[in-house]
């Protein structure tokens, strides 16, 4: 009975974190790969993990101080204006493999909308987004 007791509260305890540590799964739009997640800390180490797999990093926040937001729509459009990637409650970290190029990223929530060019290469190129005091305008290619 003892040994039964300790399989149940064994599993149970076990149970969640296999949950919690499930990967991340890759989707993909238009030939582009992508990938969403960083809620909590095991998937922000999930998605650390994996930030040298792709060439456009994203991150979304409400504040300086670091406030996620996954509430972001999203849209990717290649130079000549095709739609490559639209997604929405994207957040709080997106990461995508595009080719090398340059493109429009355009992010909105709470009525803000974000728009930027983006100039990708083979390296990472990281862009944070913080709803509250960055300028929504394009700064130009980055």
């Amino acid at each position: 009975m003892q040994r039964t007791l300790a399989a149940v509260i064994l599993t149970a305890c076990l149970t969640p974190a296999v949950v919690l540590a499930a990967p991340l799964t890759p989707k993909q739009q238009n030939g582009i790969t992508y990938v969403n997640g960083g809620v909590g800390e095991e998937e922000q180490s999930a998605m650390k993990a994996i930030r040298s797999d792709y060439n456009l990093l994203l991150t979304f926040a409400t504040k300086q101080s670091g406030a996620y937001r996954s509430d972001v729509q999203l849209d990717i459009s290649d130079a000549k204006g095709a739609n490559l990637v639209t997604a929405a409650n994207m957040g709080p970290m997106f990461f995508a493999k595009l080719p090398p190029g340059t493109y429009r990223v355009s992010a909105a929530a709470e009525g803000k909308t974000f728009k930027r060019t983006v100039k990708v290469g083979n390296a990472p190129k990281e862009i944070v987004l913080h709803w509250e005091n960055d300028n929504p305008d394009d700064p130009g290619p980055q």
